[in-house]
């Protein structure tokens, strides 16, 4: 299982966890290190503000076809989807599903 947080101390607990340093994100190019079959928890995610397209455009290339074709599952822990800037880009990945949050209801509508 590989994991990013800003606190890592929440994931002690756990074993076989492999940190990821805050650098990763969600790219092809970061996730040809992450073995097939794994798991990544990205906790807190968001997209920054800072080359938004160009990380949305990896984002969807990593969810619709990395995933999927190296069997690895990926956790995006958020508080919401609105302040993450995910409201839009879950629309377009078919392979994500929400099986809870607040807004989810309305978003699977």
């Amino acid at each position: 299982m590989f994991i990013q947080s800003s606190s890592p101390s929440d994931y002690t607990n756990i074993p076989n966890i492999t940190f990821l340093d805050s650098s990763f994100s969600i790219t092809k190019t970061h996730f040809e290190i992450i073995p097939n079959n794994s798991i990544v928890v990205l906790d807190d995610f968001s997209f920054s503000s800072t080359k938004r397209l160009e990380k949305k455009i990896d984002f969807l290339q990593v969810i619709n076809y990395v995933l999927r074709h190296n069997n690895i599952t990926l956790f995006l822990l958020v508080h919401n989807l609105y302040n993450t800037n995910l409201a839009t880009e879950i629309l377009l990945a078919p392979h994500l599903f929400i099986s809870y949050s607040n807004l989810g209801e309305t978003i699977l509508r």
